[in-house]
């Protein structure tokens, strides 16, 4: 199994979010327990941005009140289509540091380990990757990347060479494996991060519990659990070990609701148990072609329930 690096989102931190979420945003309480556990456990970088409502603010103000600004790691993201907001000719440098400014006062700290384009388009606008890499000289952020959909925007990345790119990768979404994004991002010294391994929590789910317009899902969720328990393993258990086995970024980003599915996935991703049987060829086989329909959040419900997914 692959000695990945849990990085911890902060998405529900700063709002409710997932399908499988039933306990909405947390409390500030419920936060700093959640942030201080993970650190406790070894996770010292906190993936968050500017458009996970206040989930800087909350990270941001747990770092000031533990004097953590030195001991974490924290990445954001720009603004989405923040381009849209500034006049005609004003200069990508300046949009860089206007909006990551924005993010640095609400995390209260001098600078970030990475900055990363939310909008993955604007990795092909040569000069906005040059303002990034004016503010990385500057010292503001020590790494530079994008956060991408797609298998395009994330070869466009590698192939850039920027220091970091974020990527989906699940058991549903296995889409990078069909491409060379993994030998490429080796060659030029990229770091990938790997997130979404619960699928905004759709492999967590029963069955029943899907919404009228993902009911064309069932049949892949269901096979999902089928696996799942032939091998022994909760859903959870079955996601997190796939990704950990199968992929190769150096980084999984996950996020959760609560402290008591943060103990749960560290102590699966932390359990030295011995599993003999073939998990990930097993989805491998499974999920390995299913059709953007079913793997990207963006697209669910937009198509016919009688589509073969």
């Amino acid at each position: 199994m692959n000695k990945s690096t849990l990085v911890l989102g902060t998405v529900q931190l700063g709002m409710p979010y997932g399908l499988n979420n039933s306990h909405g945003q947390p409390t500030k309480e419920e936060a700093f327990s959640i942030l201080d556990t993970a650190l406790a456990k070894g996770i010292d970088t906190f993936d968050t941005a500017y458009a996970y409502g206040t989930a800087e603010d909350v990270l941001g103000e747990w770092v000031r009140e533990r004097s953590l600004a030195s001991k974490v790691r924290i990445i954001s993201k720009m603004r989405p289509h923040a381009l849209n907001d500034y006049p005609d000719g004003t200069k990508a440098s300046d949009v860089v540091r206007t909006e990551l400014a924005k993010s640095l006062k609400r995390l209260g700290v001098d600078s970030l380990d990475g900055y990363l384009f939310h909008s993955p388009h604007y990795i092909y606008l040569s000069h906005m990757v040059a303002g990034m890499q004016k503010a990385k000289d500057a010292g503001l952020m020590k790494n530079i990347g994008v956060s991408v959909y797609d298998e395009e925007e994330a070869l466009q990345a590698a192939e850039l060479g920027v220091d970091y790119v974020q990527v989906p990768y699940n058991a549903f979404d296995q889409r990078l494996d069909a491409t060379d994004f993994f030998d490429i991002t080796e060659k030029n010294n990229v770091a990938v991060f790997a997130r979404g391994p619960f699928l905004q929590g759709l492999l967590l789910m029963r069955p029943n519990e899907l919404p009228t317009h993902l009911l064309y899902l069932r049949p892949h969720l269901e096979r999902f659990i089928a696996i799942a328990t032939h091998n022994g393993l909760t859903q959870a258990e079955a996601a997190l070990r796939f990704v950990r086995s199968a992929c190769r970024a150096g980084n999984i980003v996950f996020g959760v609701d609560t402290l008591a599915q943060l103990t749960e996935d560290i102590n699966i991703t932390n359990k030295q148990t011995v599993n003999k049987s073939n998990l990930a060829a097993e989805i491998k086989e499974a999920f390995g072609d299913l059709n953007r329909g079913a793997i990207n959040p963006s697209l669910w419900g937009k198509i016919k329930q009688s589509r073969d997914s």
